[in-house]
């Protein structure tokens, strides 16, 4: 059946999506004949909100734009047109966004996947075309590794997916659970660094050792006996130990290309310090900077703040070190048409 693509008139449409933490791989061995498979989560710290109608005529922003960020903005929006929009006709196509807030780039949060899923999303639903976000997903390149931002970006939440099989278009997702309401985490974000990114981190792949079968094992066997069932039955304890270990065997792996356990070692000194207060669960997201400590409450997350900005404050190398607390998101990207706003898909519930 032929799906419409002229817009509504008079139509203004927004998407919001949040921010996602990468907390490990589960198999970078991949002898099971599946890679990668991936651990992470929604979180509130950061959104990626783009709008547009027919009124639209340029790129706007409400705040400052790069020029390659400009770029690749234009280039997901023609790259729509050439696969999931090339039946819409050249007069209705739209060229330009306008952009409210961006996700920060090559920190470890997923921008690149939550700015693709934004624009894909924005543009199908302003030529009223039902496309899963999958096929997005696969149409704009994302998915090739990590599949939590396409997840996230579905229904939110705390995600695991299986990584990539030989038949794999995305990966495969294995679990979707609501992360606990009164769990917060601390974000440290290292202001003079980017993770790796690009063609460096293609490089880093290829040269990276294999990984260990035996690693493989004990990260699985963590995530299924201790991980998971400490977030169904909110045992922050247990939760932290597990994500610690996991990022501990994660981080041996990707220290020869980051320089370290972590890519901040001024988020590396901090770190340490929080676990001298007893915090178990510490996790660098993707490849970094950016790294998170788990607490089991609002309070619990102020305090540790308050300590780490003492430290900050009387050290003036970590003078570039920005602390928030976030909380998990548990539902997934919103969209507004006309101000009324529905989440793409169901919230996850425990």
């Amino acid at each position: 059946m032929q799906q419409p693509v002229s817009p509504v008139r008079h139509q203004t449409i927004c998407v919001q999506a949040p921010a996602r933490l990468h907390l490990g791989f589960l198999d970078l061995n991949g002898g099971l004949g599946r890679h990668f498979g991936s651990i992470g989560l929604a979180v509130d710290s950061h959104f990626t909100r783009l709008s547009l109608s027919q009124a639209t005529e340029c790129l706007q922003s409400d705040i400052p734009v790069s020029d390659s960020t400009h770029n690749k903005i234009t280039k997901l929006i023609n790259q729509f047109y050439l696969s999931l929009g090339k039946h819409i006709p050249s007069e209705l196509r739209q060229s330009f966004v306008n952009i409210h807030s961006l996700i920060p780039e090559h920190a470890g949060l997923g921008s690149g996947t939550q700015l693709a899923l934004v624009i894909g999303r924005l543009l199908s639903t302003y030529h009223q075309l039902e496309i899963p976000t999958s096929n997005i997903a696969q149409a704009l390149d994302r998915g090739k590794r990590s599949g939590i931002g396409i997840s996230t970006f579905d229904a939110g939440g705390f995600v695991v997916d299986a990584g990539l099989g030989a038949e794999s278009l995305t990966p495969v997702r294995l679990f979707q659970q609501a992360f606990p309401s009164q769990w917060r985490l601390v974000m440290l974000m290292d202001k003079t660094h980017q993770g790796i990114h690009g063609q460096t981190e293609v490089q880093a792949f290829q040269n990276l050792p294999q990984f260990p079968a035996r690693h493989s094992e004990r990260i699985c066997h963590l995530t299924l006996m201790q991980l998971l069932p400490a977030l169904i039955e909110q045992n922050i304890d247990l939760f932290g130990t597990a994500v610690s270990e996991i990022q501990s065997l994660i981080g041996q792996h990707f220290a020869p290309a980051q320089g370290g356990q972590y890519t901040s070692q001024a988020i590396a000194s901090l770190l340490e310090y929080a676990k001298s207060l007893g915090f178990t669960g510490m996790a660098q997201s993707s490849w970094g900077p950016t790294a998170c400590i788990f607490t089991d409450s609002q309070s619990q997350a102020d305090r540790l703040m308050g300590d780490l900005q003492q430290i900050i404050n009387a050290d003036i190398a970590l003078g570039n070190i920005e602390l928030l607390s976030a909380a998990g998101v548990n539902a997934g990207a919103s969209i507004t048409i006309d101000s009324e706003t529905i989440h793409f898909d169901n919230t996850v519930r425990n």
